[in-house]
């Protein structure tokens, strides 16, 4: 596509202590009462497309710092057989109101998939939750509000039987309960097979055998047996490991806690320690359910198979039954208009960062505008960068092109008397027909990568420069920011003991395009995916295509974060890191003089 898609600064999306590449909202989630946790600590907030600032130097977008803020308390035991009721999840915050402050009228946003239903009668139905709509209590709908509108359930209620973690996807059995007192659980008695993806590999003994974790977790209530989790491994591959699970009795957040307690936490949970996101999201997935059907007391079992990027995160082939990762977007829909209001509430009226404290300050020292200039700004978005070069420098014209309707309309509201915009592809510049033209300088700010045609991009861009025009372009470091290929990770230096982390790069010569949902955190937490492309290219990839459109390469420079992050064992890694491994590259090119 063209430059209707684009990355908001950084590719990172931070959380609690690290720098730059948390998963959840706090990297401190306090744990409370009942099975349920809070979201205290520092950074909450989103600004830029980030998840709360200070976090991981990681391959997410970068991080602001609201205050995170879960609610104190929570859940309240469920029914069940002794010494294994499961505590119902925290009660998340409440839906906006969409009269108040900060409501904006506009385009409704699609809402979250929908579940699959994988087995209904008259007297259960088992449902395929998608990751990150909360069961009972959570921003609206909830699974149980969904599975009234599917089944039309208001006659004979329909009550949820087994809980599985927001984040998480998989079966959930719901019991009708008209003509009983019994509680769900106790005329089911259901019985939950997970898959998950951990980090690291097993050693041989634990793969061709298995292993038993015993230990209490934080929603265990000190009755009964200690709480046990049994583990077979299923795959391995990429430095993950596949394992299928049953938890004893299945209490809330309780085969996380058990696999962190080994050393191979989940991959995606941030909040136990994980530093691997591969899937964008807690890689649980509850696959089978065995239960008592109580027509007849029959055992029966059905199979909810995990989605298929349970094993391609392995680079192992799924199998045939594995499920089609879901998107929240409909595949027909194309362009940025679909997220436009998404990206505009987030660059224009949440900030970031690093696009106010890194990225506009070096465009403007690399592009060095001078009085009485007119600059192109291709794939504008919203005027950022056009609005920002204007309050900075003398200069007599910026027109910003943005194929993206919405985007331009956007704009267009903070327009100022130098600013003007225009709807128009990237790809296309050379068909651009401008009463400014020729300009004296262009940029491209954060979306060059998100474009498919770089060539037409360049070549457009050298047909509008007068010669001697400067162009400016800045994108996610190729090198270091590589979608699905680059990772954090932890290890110690044997001669200090200190911990040490590293960037790990899995390719970067070879080119690819990869879908990649834009805001994780909001959808973990029930909201609509936005989702976009981004295409990795090598660094040498731009500069050859600059080349061939006969510009030349005068300046490159690579910006790194300046956060710091929170006291604690891990800051002085984090910091180092984020200091040495540059998160954005920014090229500048001249237009040779007409007599060179």
């Amino acid at each position: 596509m063209a430059d209707q898609h684009r990355q908001p600064p950084s590719g990172n999306r931070s959380g609690g202590n690290n720098p730059g590449g948390g998963y959840f909202g706090s990297g401190n989630r306090s744990q409370r009462p009942g099975g349920g946790y809070s979201s205290g600590g520092p950074g909450g907030g989103r600004p830029g497309g980030g998840r709360p600032g200070g976090g991981r130097p990681g391959g997410g977008f970068p991080g602001g710092g609201r205050p995170g803020g879960g609610r104190p308390g929570g859940g309240r035991p469920g029914g069940g057989r002794p010494g294994g009721g499961r505590p119902m999840g925290p009660r998340d915050s409440r839906p906006p109101r969409r009269d108040g402050p900060g409501f904006q009228d506009g385009p409704r946003q699609p809402r979250p998939p929908k579940p699959d239903i994988v087995h209904k009668d008259d007297h259960v139905l088992i449902v395929n939750k998608p990751a990150g709509i909360p069961v009972l209590r959570g921003a609206s709908p909830t699974l149980c509000e969904m599975v009234d509108s599917l089944t039309g359930a208001r006659r004979r209620r329909m009550r949820v039987a087994n809980f599985i973690d927001d984040e998480c996807s998989g079966a959930v059995l719901f019991v009708a309960t008209r003509d009983t007192e019994d509680s769900p659980r106790d005329q089911t008695h259901p019985e939950t097979s997970y898959v998950a993806l951990v980090e690291g590999v097993f050693d041989e003994s634990v793969t061709k055998s298995g292993e038993t974790i015993s230990a209490p977790v934080a929603s265990s209530t000190g009755q009964g047996a200690t709480p046990s989790t049994h583990m077979r491994v299923l795959d391995s591959g990429n430095g993950l490991t596949l394992l299928q699970l049953r938890a004893r009795p299945d209490l809330q957040g309780q085969i996380r806690e058990h696999l962190a307690l080994i050393k191979h936490p989940v991959v995606g949970d941030q909040r136990h320690g994980c530093t691997r996101d591969d899937l964008h999201r807690v890689a649980i997935h509850a696959q089978q359910i065995r239960i008592t059907h109580p027509e007849d007391d029959s055992a029966q079992r059905y199979k909810c198979q995990a989605p298929a990027s349970f094993w391609t995160a392995l680079g192992k082939e799924p199998p045939p039954d594995a499920l089609p990762d879901r998107e929240a977007q409909n595949e027909k829909e194309q362009g940025w208009d679909h997220v436009a209001g998404w990206y505009d509430s987030l660059i224009q009226d949440r900030g970031s960062d690093h696009h106010q404290r890194i990225i506009l300050p070096g465009v403007m020292r690399l592009l060095d505008p001078q009085d009485g200039e007119k600059v192109l700004d291709v794939a504008c978005g919203q005027g950022i960068v056009s609005e920002y070069i204007v309050h900075h420098a003398n200069v007599d014209r910026v027109l910003g092109v943005d194929v993206s309707d919405r985007l331009i309309e956007a704009a267009r509201t903070r327009s100022t008397e130098r600013t003007e915009y225009a709807v128009h592809d990237a790809q296309s510049l050379d068909s651009l027909e401008t009463e400014h033209a020729p300009f004296d300088a262009a940029v491209c700010v954060m979306a060059l990568m998100n474009i498919e045609d770089l060539d037409s991009v360049m070549k457009g861009v050298t047909t509008q420069l007068k010669p001697g025009g400067r162009f400016v372009c800045v994108i996610s470091h190729p090198a270091f920011r590589i979608m699905g290929a680059s990772a954090w990770g932890w290890t110690f230096d044997e001669r200090t003991t200190q911990p040490v982390q590293f960037r790990r790069i899995d390719r970067y010569m070879s080119t690819g395009s990869s879908p990649i949902v834009m805001n994780p955190g909001e959808v973990a937490r029930g909201a609509p995916a936005v989702t976009t492309v981004t295409h990795h290219r090598p660094m040498s990839a731009y500069i050859t295509a600059g080349a061939q459109a006969g510009l030349t390469l005068t300046g490159c420079e690579e910006w790194v974060s300046d956060r710091e992050s929170e006291p604690g064992p891990r800051a002085r890694a984090e910091n180092h890191a984020r200091h040495e491994i540059p998160l954005f590259m920014a090229l500048r090119f001249n237009k040779p003089l007409a007599d060179s």
